[in-house]
């Protein structure tokens, strides 16, 4: 594309950008006028009480304002999951349209380069500076290869990994299979982050009226009845003991209050996938992706002949984790020393041992690439059925539990005022 029609299409954005920043104050001017018309309306209809409807005016204004504030605050700082999910949703998809024009390049033979500045003509921010820094990259010689390896995160992991291994139509259309099948599966991965959420947000939302319902509420509670002498039933005085144990021991709730936080934040950052690392304790429940995109990268390899140590040089290159990098330095050095690279990957977990015999009985056959994208499919899909059962599992239960802890402390604390309303009546 030439420059320009790039200065038009960048032109054509600056305009836009300028018509939506003046429609928003528009639609200010025109709540803010709608409610001077209010007042002078009141004013002519009752001049006498002008300062009343000033007040109430003012009043109205200034809750409307702080109103928005607190309702902006509680979103950011109670539905923060929401935007690590959203932020993620918008990083794959960029990701997958950036391989969208790759596609395109290499079906219609134009330079990549000019793609991708046209389309980086018509957005703003970091990602359409991170756009033209890698066409200008293309530009000045790089090649495709390095120009990912230059700028890393314009594609996911294993995307830059067949990528770079092979910008095949082949490889091309190996990732639309991934991309169609992610699409067909959002909605259940969709509904596993918003349990978390969910989840997480009730949480939130019942800690603090909890401690003070343990805190204070419940120590006046067993004060009055004392007062009293008044026999209580048994759910109230063990609601009373439990509450009074919270109230002495509270501190020592902390820590694990935090780790339950600090480990639903991980989970979600994980599953959202818009970064990858595997602390401890989470490796096993992302062990089925990690391996799909795995199999995925050395199917690429496999299919375009190149060497395994080649293939695994390039995995340890690409992959974010260290945890699955050293995997990768394990299987390598295996296949080095003169080990079979399947008994390696199984090893290393990333395949199980019938799926090694799959992929050995294809290797004779010559169909192990084939093979390997077919596991990879599998594993992926069997971790966003786990996820999804596992979140129901836990989901589930815990919200039966809130409520029965709920339900019990209302029952608990109704349960004597019967009693007390009745000793009451008799004086």
């Amino acid at each position: 594309m030439t420059t320009p029609n790039i200065a038009l299409l960048q032109e054509v954005r600056a305009r836009r950008y300028s018509e939506n920043v003046a429609n928003v104050f528009k639609l200010i001017g025109f709540l803010f006028l709608a409610l001077v018309v209010a007042y002078l309306v009141m004013l002519l209809a009752a001049p006498h009480r002008s300062w009343e409807t000033t007040h109430v005016l003012f009043l109205l204004f200034w809750v409307a304002l702080f109103g928005a504030l607190y309702v902006g605050g509680n979103l950011v700082i109670l539905f923060w999951p929401i935007l690590i999910y959203f932020w993620a949703s918008v990083k794959s998809a960029r990701q997958w349209t950036l391989l969208s024009l790759l596609q395109t390049a290499i079906e219609t033979g134009k330079p990549l380069q000019d793609i991708i500045r046209a389309y980086a003509a018509g957005g703003s921010g970091w990602n359409s500076a991170g756009l033209n820094r890698f066409a200008a990259s293309l530009e000045s010689g790089y090649s495709l290869d390095a120009a990912i390896r230059e700028h890393k995160g314009l594609f996911r992991y294993d995307v830059a990994g067949m990528v770079r291994l092979g910008d095949s139509p082949e490889t091309l259309r190996s990732l639309e299979a991934v991309a169609q099948d992610e699409r067909d599966f959002s909605a259940i991965r969709t509904y596993t982050v918003i349990r978390v959420i969910y989840l997480c947000t009730m949480c939130v939302w019942m800690l603090g009226p909890m401690a003070f319902m343990f805190l204070r509420i419940i120590p006046e509670f067993g004060k009055i009845f004392q007062d009293f002498d008044t026999q209580l039933p048994v759910l109230t005085a063990v609601v009373i003991s439990v509450g009074n144990a919270f109230g002495m021991y509270w501190v020592l709730a902390v820590p694990f209050s935090l780790l339950f936080v600090a480990a639903a934040v991980v989970f979600l950052i994980l599953q959202t996938n818009a970064v990858v690392f595997r602390p401890i304790g989470f490796r096993r429940i992302f062990r089925s992706i990690d391996s799909a995109k795995f199999l995925r990268i050395f199917a690429v390899g496999v299919r375009h002949r190149f060497a395994i140590p080649a293939i695994l040089e390039r995995y340890r290159w690409i992959v974010p984790s260290d945890y699955l990098r050293k995997k990768g330095v394990k299987i390598q050095k295996s296949v080095e020393q003169g080990g079979d690279w399947i008994d390696a990957v199984h090893r290393a977990g990333f395949v199980s041992g019938p799926e090694a015999s799959l992929l050995k009985s294809a290797q004779r056959t010559g169909n192990t690439a084939t093979m390997l994208d077919q596991l990879a499919q599998s594993k992926e899909r069997l971790q966003i059925c786990k996820d999804d059962l596992f979140s129901k599992l836990v989901f589930i239960p815990l919200v039966f539990l809130l409520g029965g802890v709920i339900g019990t402390f209302v029952v608990g604390m109704f349960l004597p005022l019967l009693k007390l309303i009745t000793s009451l009546s008799a004086f």
